[in-house]
């Protein structure tokens, strides 16, 4: 019998959350795909027709965070009217919450996913490109309403604010203070500079001194050496033997 699409998402789900608790009770190594097929109520090798490894269950649980980030955040119904500042505040907030439940998953599935080989870059991708849509997004409509000037290598900004996030998130996941004040000092004080310097146009400012200093460098750079005689190639004498009478 065909399983509907509704029924294949509704296991998936059933399964990541069961590698959650797993994972969380018995640490990454000594969790089995068995044990997270038994939890997810779904047979041994049927859960290989989801997942191949552990480790895309890592991946997959990152991307069905970022999918429900963004459906709360479409549920904000005047989200749109929403600073710069209180949008990117509002999205990393809506991250640490949903992973509040999980944290202890998440520090480990952090670790595995972020700072060893074990889970690649092209794995992670997708999610990193969920994320950086969203910022895009917001920056985008940030210059749209005039609320920052255009910006250079515009492209690059939400890869920075993306990994702003993930620097968050890593302090986050240490912090050990009542209620993650430190972590929320931590997010208004870096979005509170960030918003000013894109709004003050500094970087504008910074990159074009920076380019009229590199055009001003290079122009005497290549003046010098038209100017610059022609030296002589002298050859060497052998290695390592006497020189020349």
């Amino acid at each position: 019998m065909k399983v509907s699409q509704k029924e294949q998402l509704k296991t998936r789900r059933k399964l990541i959350a069961a590698a959650v608790d797993v994972i969380t009770e018995k640490g990454f190594k000594a969790a089995t795909m068995r044990e997270i097929a038994r939890r997810g109520e779904v047979s041994d090798a049927t859960i290989y027709n989801y997942f191949p490894t552990k480790e895309k269950i890592l991946v997959a649980y990152f991307e069905e965070s970022q999918l429900t980030t963004v459906e709360i955040l479409k549920d904000i119904s005047d989200f749109h009217t929403y600073t710069l500042q209180e949008q990117l505040h509002t999205l990393i907030e809506t991250k640490l919450e949903q992973f509040l439940p999980d944290r202890e998953f998440v520090a480990i599935a952090f670790e595995r996913a972020f700072q060893t080989p074990v889970v690649s870059k092209s794995e992670m991708a997708n999610s990193r490109a969920m994320f950086i849509e969203v910022v895009s997004d917001m920056l985008d409509a940030a210059i749209e309403a005039e609320e920052i000037p255009e910006q250079p290598y515009q492209g690059l900004l939400p890869e920075l604010t993306t990994d702003l996030y993930l620097g968050i998130l890593c302090y986050w996941l240490k912090d050990d203070s009542e209620r993650f004040t430190r972590t929320t000092q931590l997010l208004d004080k870096s979005l509170d500079l960030v918003v000013s310097l894109l709004q003050s146009g500094v970087v504008v400012k910074a990159l074009d001194i920076v380019s009229f200093l590199f055009r001003q460098h290079i122009s005497s750079l290549l003046d010098n050496l038209a100017a610059s005689p022609i030296k002589k190639v002298i050859r060497k004498r052998p290695f390592m033997e006497p020189p020349h009478e």
